[in-house]
């Protein structure tokens, strides 16, 4: 029997959470009735695109199709309600990247002196002040630990990622080289992993680490659920520890919610930023799907940013104005990026994300078996640092990101 996409409204500021139930004996009317619901979520002016989810013992796989027009979506949609080796229908929604232009002028407070790396560029990267990386890395660097970079693509000869990029796969032109032709992958990649001590560039905050990359989203940093979707599902099944999806869009689906669960199913760390929309925007996805870890952002001098989303689906905040990082010669226009740098400067819940799933990194590589991603998602929380309101609150979630207390227990 079929399964159906359901639309479950709340009172409580989750405006739409989609699941997946039985499809009870029913006649066409019924029927017509599910598919026009599920079509009424469509972006409107734009080729219509069907997604099925049928279960596999390799995770969800997703079949697309493209629909000239509203009237034939309508009937694609309502045949997959029908069949009996489909369980999921929905359409695919746009996602695109979580990145402003939001920049703070404001000088970051001074720190107690440390001995820093010797990245030429360290100096400017006030995030790894606030989160006393080298420190941390006395314990641990991200050794061992796999993170995917589900994004636009990573530039794996940049000079500060050569030798910690894996081989990807591209899920926009369909074929194994995961290049960036946007510059903001290679930016979260950077953030995550970039080599530190090499006397060049920007250090990462998990340095040690693996990135796996996955391209997702075009030269213009957007693209739909189902090629996300279909991007987890890979991650997962390359083995990875940590994903990190720095893009955002304000529809929940079957597809995007399924890739979210056999992740989880699969004892994968799950990381999205928040959305750069502010208090009161709708919901963003995937950071309100249960079980992932939702980022906000923070500046350099501590506090929330104004771009950054409030909502019950924010768990932490972290560093994610003025970040410095790795990017591509030749960046997308949308981008505040010069052409032919190697490093560029960006804001937004994009740049935050990737701090935490550094952290997350850190925290697996810390045990020789790692640790599951409940009790990383748990430690990260309980051990932030309250900013807004003593424990929990909407606008920086549990607080401020603190690795050095997450590694340590206390």
């Amino acid at each position: 029997m079929a399964l159906r996409r359901t639309l479950l409204t709340l009172t409580t500021g989750l405006a739409l959470t989609i699941g997946m139930s039985p499809l009870a004996p029913a006649g066409a009317e019924s029927v017509d009735a599910e598919a026009a619901d599920i079509l009424a979520s469509a972006p409107s002016g734009e080729p219509v695109t069907v997604v099925t989810t049928t279960q596999t013992a390799d995770g969800p796989q997703f079949s697309t199709k493209v629909t000239r027009s509203r009237g034939e979506a309508l009937d694609v949609i309502s045949s997959a309600l029908d069949s009996s080796s489909v369980d999921a229908v929905d359409v695919a929604h746009p996602v695109s990247i979580a990145v402003t232009a939001a920049k703070k002028k404001s000088k970051s407070k001074k720190s107690k002196r440390v001995k820093r790396s010797n990245d030429s560029l360290r100096k400017r990267q006030w995030a790894l002040n606030r989160l006393d990386v080298e420190k941390v890395w006395r314990k641990s660097s991200g050794k061992r630990a796999v993170v995917a970079v589900i994004d636009t693509g990573v530039w794996a000869s940049h000079p500060d990622l050569k030798g910690r990029v894996l081989k990807g796969r591209d899920f926009i032109e369909n074929d194994r080289s995961a290049g960036d032709r946007n510059g903001h992958g290679t930016h979260v990649a950077g953030i995550i992993a970039a080599k530190a001590n090499n006397k060049r560039g920007i250090a990462g905050v998990a340095p040690s680490a693996k990135i796996l990359p996955v391209r997702v989203l075009n030269a213009a940093g957007a693209g739909n659920t189902a090629t996300v979707a279909r991007g987890i599902v890979y991650a997962v099944n390359k083995k990875a520890d940590v994903i990190n999806l720095s893009l955002a869009g304000v529809q929940s689906d079957a597809q995007l919610q399924a890739a979210i669960r056999y992740a989880q199913s699969r004892n994968v760390v799950v990381v999205a930023a928040a959305g750069n929309r502010g208090c009161g925007a709708p919901a963003s996805y995937p950071a309100a799907y249960p079980g992932v870890i939702g980022v906000g952002a923070i500046h350099r001098n501590g506090g929330v940013d104004r771009y950054s989303n409030c909502g019950s689906y924010v768990d932490l905040v972290a560093p994610g104005t003025s970040i410095r990082s790795t990017v591509i010669r030749h960046p997308s226009l949308g981008l505040p990026c010069q052409y032919g740098k190697d490093y560029c400067m960006m804001s937004g819940t994009s740049m935050a994300a990737p701090h935490v799933a550094a952290a997350a990194a850190i925290l697996k590589s810390r045990t020789k078996r790692g640790m599951g991603p409940n009790k990383i998602k748990r430690l990260l929380l309980t051990k932030a640092d309250d900013i807004v309101t003593p424990g929990y609150d909407t606008t920086s979630g549990f607080g401020v990101l603190n690795i050095k207390r997450s590694l340590s227990g206390r």
